[in-house]
């Protein structure tokens, strides 16, 4: 692993036995193709299955895995800040572990925060993969996610960021799972980072079942938003001293 790494790819693992390895050798390939002097962190958030074997072995055979585990379970927030604060490198990249994003897509991120001179650039998914019933659902969040907020953006929850890593380290994450690429996002833009969005490729999950279920995941993001909205009030009014 890179002692001063410019890129973390950090994700949070829970239960993915079935597609892991794929995936990070896909992440290795290219990361080798494209140069990168990087580091992958892999938070293991309690995973009952083999997928704690998994990490362990591929981290023997590549140098550049970083695995930080813990039981029991709690939750992708906890596992996405824990992998994010194990991270070194001057850039972080988060996105998930199942295969829906597409590293390669990194280069573009990068390119439009060199251009603009970017703290965050954020992906929203040119085309998501999922049931049409989930697509329209996922639409309808973005929009009151907007509404709520006060942003432009078309996608807050897209999985997929880039973020200046200093500032990424310092954030207080909260969220337990579903909106917590929304938390960053929102949080970020609400500390000043100077921040433009870009596509993404999105596709099914690799292997395994979504661990989300739909209608209570909807009722915890809804009230979670609201959480949030008070928050970023109160920072904003001087209230809180932190976000």
């Amino acid at each position: 692993m890179a002692e001063d790494p410019e890129l973390s790819i950090v994700a949070p693992v829970f239960n993915e036995e079935e597609g892991i390895e794929q995936v990070v050798q896909y992440w290795l390939k290219v990361l080798q193709e494209n140069s990168a002097n990087a580091e992958i962190v892999l938070a293991n958030d309690g995973s009952t299955d083999r997928t704690l074997e998994i990490l362990e072995n591929l981290s023997q055979k590549m140098p550049l895995l970083k695995v930080v585990s813990y039981t029991p379970n709690r939750g992708y927030g906890y596992a996405l800040k824990t992998a994010i604060r194990a991270s070194k490198g001057r850039w972080v990249i988060t996105l998930d572990s199942d295969g829906q994003f597409d590293l390669a897509d990194f280069p573009s991120l990068l390119k439009l925060q060199n251009e603009k001179q970017l703290d965050f650039v954020t992906g929203y998914r040119m085309k998501k993969k999922d049931n049409l019933f989930r697509v329209i659902a996922d639409r309808s969040l973005n929009l009151i996610v907007r509404t709520m907020f006060s942003v432009s953006l078309r996608d807050t929850n897209c999985a997929m960021k880039l973020i200046r890593g200093d500032l990424a380290r310092t954030l207080n994450i909260e969220a337990k799972g579903y909106p917590t690429p929304t938390e960053i996002t929102i949080k970020l833009i609400t500390l000043g980072a100077k921040t433009a969005e870009t596509g993404v490729h999105h596709s099914e999950r690799l292997q395994g079942q979504s661990k989300l279920k739909f209608f209570r995941t909807s009722i915890s993001f809804f009230r979670f938003l609201f959480y949030l909205r008070r928050k970023v009030r109160l920072y904003k009014a001087g209230i809180l001293q932190t976000l």
